[in-house]
């Protein structure tokens, strides 16, 4: 049954946006921590209608969900039109989450349900059916809700908060044998305490339940208790020979497992208990909806999936539990004060033609935003467009501001991070003042601005050493000095340097202690162990040039690169701030150069990246105050597109079984 409303979720989403969208993302809690759009009828238009039906046919969908007679997913009783929604929310007590689809036939899509029996009447005109445990589904006419809950147990490990709800922390101890009656009557009130401490609406719920009604408190409110303990048994007045005595200790156990037990009941009702409140509170409507900025940003130019995070600074503390406690207490850290300055987060998933792109962005705010452009205000060297060739198998550029980013970090580690240590915030601040004075942005910038270039071009042979051992009659080892070669690839480090007086008085220190040596201007530093490979740096013009390879540099120290230009890759480097990107179509060739073997499950994979262009990840910097970032994939060409080929591939793969 699990795996059958796996592949419901699954089919559901593999279904549009239209003027119904609004009605659904109404039904999200402005207190949502992630949100997730997917865009229903984009999604199967450019998956190929027909390749997803296959694809359910091959998994057993149909068959196991009573529909096989007409095989289509048109008959799963989804509406294919809307916009379906996933999100969560969380308090500091439980996590819950949704997933809210559209429905157009409730009577098809209740015979999906029928292995988890009879539907029964919920509240609000809802029906409910009970799934796996913490998990439930509700749904009318219109609408399928299923909501699942997880307790947090940071939570119910408090001592005091544990206590409330009857939840004792026993430990394995041994009983005194002097005083039996005591401890069998600390033990049972251990066990049976929850009777006492519970309140008449507070008892594990009885299976299966009444509709609930809404209440008021919620399930994160805390009443102040005194901390409960276990008790402390002084173990030096048990017998010697009870002790050794095995079903002593099996007693001891047995209590033990028994208070655990009583313990995830306790867990386990006050779980569904707050599932069920959660639920009555979302079909009641008794909340506020998603405000309209939010709706905006989640349905804005919507591709086939959007992940939104309103509040990335909250979602940042969210997985930090234990930070707003143990740093504070040893270290004066106050997670309350943490700031970083982001707003909301975007992460999209798009389609264009043959090209599977996800794009990414970060609200700043305006005083970030304003910083972050100024360390990422440069261009990349010109002189860089030339050393991306028909060679290259990839490369990665950035282009930092040095003087901006010097000038600025002080100051932007001052404005976020320094409130986070509480009584040390203004030796921090003095030492990041005493920082930015001691620096010199400009003499540095000059040296290093903060433009660079890797590229890799290649392959080539390289000798390297290594140690093997040889052994005489007496098993006595000798090192013996061996080479061998071993087919890597060649890359070349590169930077802009206005100023290289520093970086050329170190290289020839260097030479004159001899570390190293120079040959026509080009300095090889030498393996120091037999692991190593030997390493070659080259002053040209304004580029520092560092390489595992001396005949490329010595190549380009000659102006003898013959390549011609890889556009695709410079058009990349000239538009963004940061880029990366490798040619997919030279892999395969490189691997078997190096004698790596894929395996058989991988030959055809491996093969078919003949057809495929580049992955690349791209970075604008900040556009208005959104911090972007994109990946992308170029994949085959095909008539339907990019996802309808991934399919293809899923297909192709059932079909081996």
């Amino acid at each position: 049954m699990k795996s059958k409303f796996i592949l419901v979720g699954l089919a559901c989403l593999s279904f549009g946006t239209g003027a119904k969208a609004q009605d659904l993302i109404k039904q999200i809690p402005e207190d949502a921590e992630m949100i997730a759009a997917f865009n229903v009828k984009d999604i199967v238009q450019k998956a190929n209608a027909n390749k997803l039906n296959e694809l359910l046919q091959k998994a057993g969908f149909f068959e196991k969900s009573g529909i096989s007679a007409s095989n289509d997913i048109k008959n799963l009783g989804v509406d294919l039109s809307q916009t379906a929604y996933f999100y969560t929310r969380k308090t500091d007590s439980i996590s819950f989450t949704e997933f809210i689809f559209p429905l157009n036939n409730k009577g098809q899509f209740e015979k999906l349900l029928h292995e988890a029996g009879e539907p029964k009447a919920f509240a609000n005109g809802y029906l409910s059916v009970g799934l796996k445990p913490g998990s439930m589904l509700v749904y009318n006419d219109r609408i399928a809700r299923f909501i699942s809950a997880t307790t947090n147990t940071t939570f119910l490990d408090n001592d005091s908060i544990a206590s409330r709800y009857g939840i004792k922390k026993v430990d394995y101890v041994a009983r005194p044998s002097d005083d039996y009656d005591a401890w069998a009557d600390t033990t049972v009130a251990a066990v049976d305490s929850v009777a006492e401490v519970w309140d008449e609406d507070e008892k594990p719920l009885a299976v299966p339940v009444a509709p609930p009604v809404a209440i008021a408190v919620e399930p994160d409110t805390i009443v102040a208790s005194t901390e409960v303990y276990p008790p402390v048994v002084d173990i030096a007045g048990v017998d010697a020979v009870e002790m050794h005595d095995p079903s002593y200790y099996d007693s001891l156990y047995t209590a033990y497992e028994d208070q655990n037990r009583k313990n995830d009941s306790i867990r386990t009702g006050l779980r569904d208990k707050w599932l069920l409140n959660e639920a009555s509170r979302l079909l009641s409507g008794n909340y506020k909806s998603l405000s309209i900025s939010d709706q905006e940003k989640v349905l804005k130019n919507l591709g086939l999936v959007r992940l939104y995070v309103p509040r990335v600074e909250d979602l940042y503390r969210g997985l930090m539990p234990y930070t707003s406690s143990l740093p504070y207490y040893y270290m004066g850290i106050k997670l309350d004060k943490f700031k970083t300055g982001y707003q909301d987060g975007l992460l999209d998933l798009v389609q264009e033609g043959n090209v599977l792109k996800l794009k990414g962005s970060v609200g700043l705010d305006k005083s970030l935003a304003e910083m972050t452009k100024r360390m990422y205000a440069r261009k990349p060297n010109s002189k860089f467009s030339k050393y991306l060739t028909d060679k290259t198998l990839g490369f990665f550029n950035v282009n930092i501001n040095s003087e901006a980013y010097l000038r600025e970090m002080p100051a932007y580690m001052a404005k976020y991070y320094s409130g986070l240590l509480g009584p040390q915030q203004d030796v921090v601040e003095w030492g990041l003042m005493a920082l930015e004075i001691a620096l010199d942005e400009k003499a540095i910038a000059q040296v290093m601005p903060g433009d660079h270039l890797v590229v890799v071009n290649g392959l080539r042979k390289f000798k390297k050493d290594y140690i093997d051992y040889t052994y005489d009659d007496d098993y006595n080892a000798t090192e013996v000095k061996k080479t061998k070669e071993e087919t890597l690839p060649v890359f070349i480090w590169m930077f802009t340097s206005k100023d290289q007086r520093l970086i050329k008085k170190g290289l020839d220190m260097a030479v004159s202690k001899q570390v190293g040596q120079v040959y026509d201007g080009i300095y090889a530093f030498s393996k120091q162990k037999a692991k190593d490979f030997p390493m070659y740096v080259l002053l040209k013009e304004d580029l520092v040039m560092v390489s595992n390879d001396s005949l490329s540099l010595n190549d380009i120290r000659q102006n003898k690169m013959n390549a011609s230009v890889n556009k695709d890759f410079v058009k990349l480097m000239k538009q963004n701030k940061m880029s990366a990107a490798m040619d997919l179509q030279k892999l395969p060739g490189m691997l078997k150069e190096m004698g790596v073997a894929p395996g058989k499950q991988w030959e055809a994979t491996l093969a078919q990246l003949n057809q495929y262009g580049s992955t690349a990840i791209t970075s604008k910097g900040v556009v208005g105050n959104r911090a972007e970032v994109e990946m992308s994939t170029r994949l085959p060409q095909t008539s339907d597109g990019a996802i309808s080929y991934l399919l293809d591939q899923i297909l192709a793969e059932l079909n081996k079984r």
